[in-house]
């Protein structure tokens, strides 16, 4: 897919291309009966050909400078919402304004090399004619909301759907990831007591890492998208506002299944530093017990191996034999008592 850029004097770059040469527009469609029509830069910066749309939707480089100026430049977005449009770190969040809303989402991280769980970041501006959206790495949900809008009289009606639709595209992408996650601390609570402890104790501590890093951004997306639905922009309809309680309802059951699946694995690992203790406790145990055991027939042969003269027995055949009887005995008697105790 070919980014596009200025007609005149830009580079297209390929759509995983982010860099501060590439041009400052991705691309940009003027949305008119649901349906999208491709808007160059040049078209972008006059606005020469709004009026011809319903909305416009101007997808920006966050690493273009040319890009930045342009959102700083507009009357219709305020300066808080440019600089958050390209804020160098971004969380998920919700900031209403006067005239618009403006949203930051994280998307799971398609782009080659790269950890899913590792989110990439969407900010977006909204308002009743337009919406801006920016990007420093590639936003797979983008790509997806683009064929929609490409399609005859499929895409959506308004900015406020389209926001809707792009949050709910987010969302469903981010699923796949917390359900792996939670199969991998199911897998590894079957396999717990059978597998060897460092295996088992490396991947645990992997689906653990896994499980913070998407709970980093799913948790405060789930409060923006919340925030977005209990809204009362004129930007949302009541058909978009239950869309973004359905999205925020799934956005909820994720935190939550992300929030058991680290309660799981921090009791699972309880669970195998117990099995461990228990092990190393039974093996203390063992070694105990002999050292008791063999303390008295230490302190027999000590004594009759001491070089001095008048060890008893010292000239008979079965003195040997006798001290061999009285040490098995005194074995035997303290395995007894220790067994009588319970000890082992």
């Amino acid at each position: 897919m070919i980014e596009t850029g200025d007609s005149a004097a830009a580079v297209p770059c390929d759509e995983n291309e982010t860099g501060a040469d590439c041009p400052p527009l991705v691309y940009a469609f003027g949305v008119r009966k649901a349906t999208g029509h491709p808007l160059t830069w040049d078209d972008v910066k006059s606005g020469a050909r709004a009026a011809e749309f319903d909305w416009l939707w101007i997808h920006l480089n966050v690493n273009s400078e040319e890009a930045a100026q342009w959102a700083r430049a507009q009357d219709f977005m305020p300066g808080a919402a440019a600089e958050a449009l390209f804020a160098m770190e971004t969380r998920p969040r919700m900031t209403r304004f006067d005239s618009g809303v403006a949203v930051n989402l994280r998307g799971v991280n398609h782009n080659p090399g790269a950890e899913p769980e590792d989110m990439v970041s969407l900010r977006i501006w909204a308002d009743a004619k337009r919406v801006v959206t920016a990007r420093r790495r590639v936003v797979k949900a983008i790509a997806d909301v683009r064929a929609i809008i490409e399609r005859p009289n499929s895409g959506p009606r308004d900015p406020g759907e389209f926001v809707a639709l792009l949050a709910s595209k987010i969302t469903n992408a981010i699923e796949p990831y917390v359900e792996e996650v939670t199969d991998a601390i199911d897998e590894l609570e079957d396999v717990a007591l059978e597998e060897n402890e460092r295996n088992i104790r490396a991947r645990l501590a992997d689906a653990r890492r896994t499980a913070v890093q998407l709970r980093r951004y799913v948790a405060p997306q789930r409060d923006a998208i919340n925030s977005l639905s209990l809204s009362d922009v004129a930007l949302f309809d009541a058909r978009t506002r239950l869309n973004l309680r359905e999205t925020s309802d799934a956005v909820t059951r994720m935190t939550e299944e992300i929030d058991a699946a680290r309660e799981r694995a921090m009791i699972l690992h309880e669970q195998i530093m117990d099995q461990r203790s228990e092990t190393m406790n039974r093996n203390m145990l063992i070694l105990a017990t002999a050292t008791a055991v063999f303390l008295p027939l230490q302190f027999i042969v000590g004594l009759l191996g001491i070089n001095v003269a008048g060890i008893p027995g010292a000239h008979s055949p079965l003195a040997f034999w006798v001290v061999v009887g009285v040490s098995l005995s005194i074995g035997a008697a303290m395995i007894g008592f220790f067994r009588a105790r319970g000890w082992i």
